[in-house]
């Protein structure tokens, strides 16, 4: 078969590229024939694909208010990336298109394109530009905005300045929601949505019942699942690893920590909040940068337990797939797809979102197990990764899907 992978990025930014570049290898490993397109970034790894990649500077990084006016076209329809796009598919014939991260890059321009052509589409939400202009819903006095659910403008976003709290990128953003809702009609390209939990199919549904009618869950998967099966092993930390982001819950966890000095945590990661919570000198917390390949291995190895403190709806955390994967049990927040994938006091625990009282206990109870109890739970972690997070099982759900759409 030959597919084509289609992402933002080509280099790894964040959990929609690391499922973008393990699709793509699961794919070739299979012997299936795979090209991708992305936008020119100088972070992207090098491609033989990189003549199909479009120009399309980030809007963040666009500086002055009429520059980003000029950019209002190419944010809504990027007439270089539907070049490429038909040059890719004239050169390459894909028998499918699979759609990742498109937005504020690539955009929907492609998808008439696509339809031009007879190529049918699947793409993967891995977030919520389909029904919030933002990629994430905000969360107001700890609860979840949903005021764009209610309508299909997103008008609320530039009202309320939702996007990193810019008035102009928030603008353009609904209107980029205006645009695809009211005038763009994107459902009617596109042939399949995969959604990676059953709390965004639901999310989504709520909005479009075409959602529900065309969308499939198909939770994350970790190639390393079929590779090693690890023995249990009680590290002496506890391991936080991801952008270290208020979203992200590392505030709440550095506030839980101060009260737990006698418990060791290890910080893996980069973000705007780094330098300051760095600044407070806890004797008990390690920031150790970015990391990866073995070296991030290594980390999660030699952890006890993941915690992913989450305070916005996060989708399938990759966190807690590759934690499962070393047999790592999780502790993690009330919302988005967390709860479904932590099976209380058997993989893990879940505590409700910002509530440090509550993060602090579990970690204090997580910490006083015995070895017998920890190894059970760390045995039932594994477990669930091999029954959800499996290759094997996940390729032939998604040539499944490929050959449906096809028909």
């Amino acid at each position: 078969m030959r597919v084509l992978q289609v992402n933002k990025y080509n280099y790894l930014r964040g959990g929609s590229e690391t499922v973008f570049f393990n699709t793509i290898n699961m794919l070739e490993e299979h012997g299936h024939e795979v090209a991708r397109m992305c936008v020119n970034h100088p972070k992207n790894e090098p491609s033989q694909w990189q003549q199909y990649f479009a120009d399309a500077p980030e809007i963040r990084d666009i500086k002055g208010v009429a520059g980003k006016l000029r950019s209002i076209p190419r944010f809504f329809t990027n007439r270089d990336a539907a070049r490429k796009m038909e040059r890719l598919i004239c050169d390459f014939r894909p028998d499918v298109a699979h759609l990742h991260n498109i937005f504020n890059g690539i955009s929907l321009s492609i998808l008439p394109v696509l339809k031009r052509h007879g190529v049918p589409v699947v793409i993967t939400l891995h977030d919520t530009r389909f029904i919030c202009p933002t990629d994430s819903f905000n969360m107001l006095d700890k609860k979840r905005c949903d005021s764009c659910l209610k309508s299909s403008w997103g008008l609320n976003c530039g009202l309320h300045r939702c996007y990193e709290g810019s008035f102009v990128n928030s603008w353009m953003c609904a209107l980029e929601m205006l645009h695809k809702e009211r005038l763009f009609h994107y459902d009617d390209y596109i042939d399949r949505y995969i959604f990676v939990s059953r709390r965004y199919k639901e999310f989504h549904s709520a909005r479009h019942d075409f959602f529900d009618k065309k969308g499939v869950v198909l939770y994350n998967f970790d190639a390393r699942v079929s590779k090693f099966k690890p023995e249990p092993n009680r590290g002496g930390y506890f391991l936080f690893f991801g952008r270290i982001a208020a979203n992200k819950g590392i505030v709440t966890l550095m506030e839980t920590m101060q009260r737990l000095p006698d418990i060791k945590l290890h910080v893996v990661g980069t973000g705007p909040l780094l330098d300051e919570l760095k600044s407070r000198q806890m004797p008990n917390v390690d920031f150790l940068g970015y990391r990866s390949g073995k070296e991030l291995s290594d980390e999660i190895e030699n952890a006890s337990f993941i915690i992913v403190p989450s305070e916005w709806e996060e989708n399938n955390p990759m966190t807690i797939v590759e934690g499962y994967t070393y047999g790592k049990p999780v502790i993690g927040s009330s919302l988005g797809g967390i709860p479904e994938i932590i099976e209380p006091d058997k993989t893990g625990y879940v505590f409700p979102a910002f509530d440090k009282d509550a993060l602090a206990a579990a970690i204090r109870e997580a910490s006083q197990i015995t070895d017998e109890r920890y190894a059970e739970m760390s045995r039932r972690a594994r477990a669930f990764a091999e029954k959800h997070f499996n290759p094997g099982a996940y390729y032939d759900s998604l040539t499944e899907i490929y050959k449906e759409i096809q028909v």
